[in-house]
């Protein structure tokens, strides 16, 4: 299969990671102005009596603001798209290649917003540091990018502690890089070590199981998304008829109900107080599970696929990393700024509506211009990168 035809095939995948970028994008703005969505926090309410946000927080609604469900589906697409060309061709030299290119990709776009982010606050333009008290986000908006020091500790951010040491003190967003670095050089050297094994789907499972068991969850996601990218080469497929449609759903549901799980501390309060079991020790497990129920159903049912093919889905997928890197930025920025400039007591929600639009707007755009400039040059540098490191290298 051509290079074409697999980004053909695949383009859905793009259509779900611009969604999962829309839910990290809602659930900053939440964690930023409606606070008792996270945390289930009746002290945060903003809204009448709370009802509204009490019941988004208490119910499979929040999803749609559930960051830690989102970023594992970042980590579980990583680890099909990363997996998908070696499980067509158990190919050695393209696990070197993807891994000598891997730091240079995440590189360029990464050091960039770092940079960014670091002026602007040297300028003093992160009024979000004086927000957080009127949306009682004192815990979170008020932290963020409060941190910072010389330009010498910038520079090894960049460079190191960004990748390897999951220091995001840079931009909060950040946080993610680390694991999806090493959680890539991790499933490279999986694939290394199982790909020509009989029974390396069973391997994928074990695995996976063994690290959700550690404290270190979200690298589970690549292995699992590993093993959907193998069941997709070797066309899997649902049951048909009523068995199948049941499996699908059942799967789908319980996808829906882990992802769903509150990142809050009042879970005994909610419908997941069945699963909030003290060895899980956090929620990431849950999100893992979930998000790899859900894109396994999407995978394999042809409604999805075509629905997430659509083109609105396809351009928010190229724009996504670009879009993540951005918005907190602006959000912490103009976003705040603006909600600063037209909040006054008894009025909550309009300065939030305009300030959230206004942020939107900006980051679609300059997300758009990021990628262009930044996130496709970053893409062509590090596949030259790769081929110069393994040039030569003619083993399999």
């Amino acid at each position: 299969m051509n290079t074409e035809s697999q980004k053909s095939k695949l383009g859905f995948l793009d259509g779900v990671r611009g969604v999962a970028m829309l839910i990290v994008v809602l659930h900053h703005f939440g964690l930023a102005f409606f606070p008792a969505i996270n945390y289930l926090n009746p002290e945060k309410i903003h809204l009448g009596n709370g009802t509204t946000e009490l019941l988004i927080a208490k119910t499979p609604l929040n999803i749609f603001f559930n960051g830690g469900f989102a970023v594992s589906i970042f980590f579980v697409l990583s680890g099909f798209v990363l997996s998908y060309k070696f499980h067509f061709s158990g190919s050695q030299k393209l696990l070197r290649t993807y891994a000598a290119k891997r730091y240079f990709r995440l590189f360029l776009p990464v050091a960039v917003i770092i940079i960014i982010s670091y002026v602007m606050n040297l300028c003093g333009l992160f009024p979000s540091q004086h927000t957080g008290g009127i949306t009682k986000s004192e815990d979170w908006l008020t932290n963020l990018f409060a941190g910072m020091k010389g330009p010498g500790d910038m520079i090894r951010n960049v460079f190191i502690d960004v990748f390897l040491n999951n220091d995001n003190r840079y931009n909060a967003v950040l946080w993610t890089m680390t694991i999806e670095f090493l959680g890539s050089l991790l499933l490279f050297s999986f694939l290394a070590l199982t790909g020509d094994h009989k029974k390396t789907i069973l391997l994928h499972i074990l695995v996976a199981t063994l690290i959700l068991f550690t404290d270190k969850k979200f690298y589970a996601a690549f292995i699992l998304g590993s093993l959907i990218s193998r069941l997709f080469v070797y066309a899997f497929s649902f049951p048909k008829g009523i068995k199948g449609s049941c499996i699908k759903w059942l799967l789908l549901l319980a996808g829906i109900y882990f992802s769903s799980f509150p990142q809050g501390f009042f879970t005994q309060q909610s419908m997941w107080k069945y699963i909030d079991w003290s060895w899980t020790s956090s929620y990431d497990l849950f999100h893992v599970l979930g998000a790899f129920c859900i894109l396994f159903v999407i995978c394999f049912d042809k409604n999805f696929i075509r629905f997430f093919s659509l083109r609105p889905f396809l351009y928010l997928g190229k724009i996504s990393f670009s879009f993540y890197l951005v918005h907190l930025t602006i959000l912490c920025s103009l976003g705040c700024y603006i909600f600063l400039e037209l909040w006054k007591p008894g009025s909550y929600f309009i300065p939030f509506l305009v300030a959230f639009g206004s942020c939107m707007a900006v980051s679609f755009l300059i997300s758009h211009f990021y990628y262009q400039w930044i996130d496709k040059s970053s893409i062509r540098f590090s596949e030259k990168i790769g081929k110069w490191i393994t040039k030569g290298d003619r083993s399999e």
